[in-house]
């Protein structure tokens, strides 16, 4: 028992050593560095956003009302090629008989291009309708003012996950197996 705790007491001294090494490293602009930091920052933050996707599934839902449903400009452009994108919707609900107001599309913010737009077309071509005009809303049961018109499917959550540990796995093989060669 005693050497399984001089274990992870090393274990822990050692990560705090490298992590230090990892932030000087960045501070001085060294790629190494830099790649460690970044690579930590997209883990967190999507391993943050996996979680609201699976979340997401379990929602509830209701009927709402389109009230209005376009793509709009993003941003400002002097060359109508260099003009980003986002889509814009608004839509009315009612949950337990309080009527809400809701802009989310999906978990997910997309914004394009001008020449890659038609991808804000086929998302909103995700919102499930029905055939009297009505959407499908999902809600969050806590805070029914969250919600979204689109849930995250599986693979949009897997791709989400391997996003997170892509960069950790590439920094490990060009910095900790390349290197040991």
């Amino acid at each position: 028992n005693n050497t399984l705790n001089v274990v992870h007491l090393l274990a822990k001294e050692l990560t705090i050593i490298y992590f230090q090494e990892m932030w000087q490293s960045a501070m001085l602009g060294q790629a190494q560095g830099i790649w460690f930091w970044t690579s930590i920052y997209t883990f967190i933050l999507c391993v943050y956003s996996a979680v609201l996707q699976v979340r997401t599934r379990y929602w509830p839902y209701t009927e709402g009302r389109l009230v209005e449903f376009n793509v709009e400009e993003f941003g400002a452009s002097i060359h109508k090629t260099d003009q980003n994108y986002t889509a814009n919707v608004l839509y009315n609900y009612i949950v337990s008989g309080v009527k809400y107001e809701g802009y989310r599309i999906s978990p997910w913010l997309i914004v394009a291009s001008h020449n890659v737009k038609f991808i804000l077309r086929k998302q909103m071509s995700s919102i499930q309708k029905s055939s009297d005009g009505k959407i499908k809303v999902f809600y969050e049961p806590s805070n029914p003012k969250k919600s979204f018109l689109i849930v995250a499917s599986w693979l949009g959550i897997f791709i989400t996950v391997v996003i997170s540990v892509l960069p950790l796995l590439l920094f490990y093989f060009r910095y900790h197996i390349l290197e040991s060669r």
